[in-house]
C-alpha cells in the first residue's frame, strides 16, 4: 500500500483524510490527509471519512481541498 493506512481497526484501505478532535469546543475536524502522521490525529480512508459521526452535541467540521 502506498501512503498511510486507515486508522480504523482491521481496515486495510489507504487514508485520504485526517481527523482531529477539539475537546474544548466539542468539535471533530475532518480535512485532507496531513503531510505527516501526528500522534493525536487519525487518518481515515474514504469509506470511514464519509461515515464519520460525532457524539451528540458535537459538531463535525469537514474541510475539503479546492479542486478536489
Amino acid at each position: 500500500m502506498d501512503g498511510r493506512p486507515c486508522s480504523k481497526v482491521a481496515c486495510t484501505s489507504a487514508a485520504i483524510s485526517t481527523l482531529t478532535y477539539d475537546y474544548a469546543d466539542s468539535m471533530a475536524v475532518l480535512g485532507p490527509l496531513s503531510q505527516k502522521a501526528e500522534p493525536h490525529s487519525y487518518d481515515l480512508c474514504e469509506r470511514h471519512s464519509e461515515r464519520l459521526s460525532a457524539p451528540q452535541g458535537w459538531q463535525v467540521i469537514r474541510h475539503v481541498a479546492l479542486g478536489a
